[in-house]
């Protein structure tokens, strides 16, 4: 499990240290269109705070609209049984960023104390469909990570494990906003 931790934080480092350094905005063929990339969490978590672990699941949405000028409008949601919660965002921010290098985007998202998350996007050559790969991770060492819950605000959530699955990837014409 160890090596697969320090794989998994390899693989986030490179990702952060790529977005970095990348100068590149998002292929032509990409303006004007929108990816939406969908997941399901299974986590351990606990409201911070509290003594217990739970097992939780949340399903995952990241809808991204790139506009025919290039500009790039985000919006991140989750999901449980009974509530849901998103924010959206224009550009990269202090806790969301993307890069573009190809047939690809990445998407990563580091909001959370002591762990991340990267969506890593493959387009087809043609760029009308995709694949989609998430990862969630925390630190080597860390027990856990603690990041604001999008369902509940206000709330910090402590995630002691998560697993990512049943990840899909689409891409659509035109704005999954409204507009343009």
């Amino acid at each position: 499990m160890p090596s697969t931790r320090v794989a998994l934080l390899a693989v986030l480092w490179s990702a952060v240290l790529a977005i970095a350094t990348a100068a590149a905005g998002p292929a032509p063929q990409l303006q004007g269109k929108s990816v939406v990339v969908s997941w399901v969490e299974a986590r351990v978590q606990r409201k911070v705070g509290e003594a217990d672990f739970r097992p939780v699941t949340r399903n995952g949405e990241l809808r991204v609209y790139v506009s025919t000028a290039g500009r790039v409008f985000h919006r991140l949601s989750m999901q449980s049984r009974r509530e849901a919660g998103s924010n959206e965002r224009v550009g990269d921010t202090p806790n969301r960023k993307f890069s573009f290098a190809g047939n690809t985007m990445v998407a990563i998202q580091t909001g959370a104390t002591g762990g991340a998350r990267r969506v890593l996007v493959t387009f087809t050559p043609d760029f009308t469909s995709c694949s989609a790969e998430v990862i969630r991770g925390k630190e080597e060492g860390a027990a856990t990570m603690t990041s604001n819950s999008l369902i509940r605000p206000g709330t910090r959530t402590e995630i002691k494990s998560v697993t990512t699955g049943g990840v899909t990837c689409s891409v659509k014409a035109g704005n999954v906003f409204g507009g343009e």
